[in-house]
This record gives structure tokens, sequence and C-alpha cells, in this order.
């Protein structure tokens, strides 16, 4: 007999792509996240000056690459449309005419707030079990 908690927990490492693994566009989005540097806090976030960037919890730039408008458009589709459908102002620029220099020092405003303490706090005192399904995810996106 087959342990429920089991089956949760390696299905849920198992991640499913949303999205046609082999367009090449679809490729080249995985590869430059592959090459982010991730905090187990952080996020991944498209800024309105079309440069993806990894970010800590107080959002330091960790990673950065200027996306091109075919790669935007990729990389969104890769969520789920009531999710994009939310969004605010969906205007991208052509990241890859964002001087580089602004990549890890962007404009005022253009990043997202810096996770509350209490956001922080709630993540650290959350079980260990949790904690390391974390860091097991971190590891495979890794790879």
């Amino acid at each position: 007999m087959t342990d429920p908690s089991t089956v949760e927990t390696s299905s849920a490492l198992r991640c499913v792509p949303s999205y046609d693994t082999s367009d090449p566009l679809q490729q080249e989005v995985t590869r430059i996240l592959k090459a982010f540097q991730n905090d187990i806090l952080g996020i991944t976030f498209l800024g309105n000056d079309g440069v993806l960037r990894s970010l800590t919890a107080d959002r330091k730039v960790l990673s950065a690459e200027g996306l091109r408008p075919e790669l935007i458009e990729a990389f969104l589709s890769r969520f789920p449309e009531n999710y994009r459908a939310q969004m605010t102002n969906p205007v991208f620029a052509d990241g890859t005419k964002t001087p580089k220099e602004k990549w890890f020092e962007p404009a005022a405003g253009t990043l997202p707030e810096p996770l509350s303490q209490q956001e922080i706090d709630k993540v650290k005192n959350q079980p260990d079990e949790r904690k390391d399904l974390l860091r097991t995810r971190m590891r495979e996106d890794e790879k």
C-alpha cells in the first residue's frame, strides 16, 4: 500500500510544465531561469523595463537578463490565464534595450516592495519538513 503523504510529496516535486517544452523560445526562457541565482525567500520578477530578475526578500538583484518581446511573451505564457488577467500594467519594454547597469540597479519604483518582516518570520517559522521541501525544490530547479 502506498503512503499518501509520500505520494503527495513526490508529486509536488515533479512539476509538469503547462507550456510546450519543445518550443525554442520556451527553451531559451528555461535556460535563462536555470542560470539565475535564487534566494529561498526571493522571487523572480519581470519588470516593465523588460528585464527578468531574481530578487532576494529585501529585493536586491541576484541575477538579471533583458528579454526581447517574444521572450517576454513566452515567459508570461507560463502563467495561468486568470493570473495574467490580473496584471494591472502589462506593458513591457524590450529588455535588450535596457542598459545593463540598470539590470542590477533599476530606477526607483521598478521593483516590488520588499517582504515584510512578518512574511519573512512566517516562512522561517514553518515546520522543518516544509523548509526541507522548499530547499529540495530549489536544488531540483538548479538541475
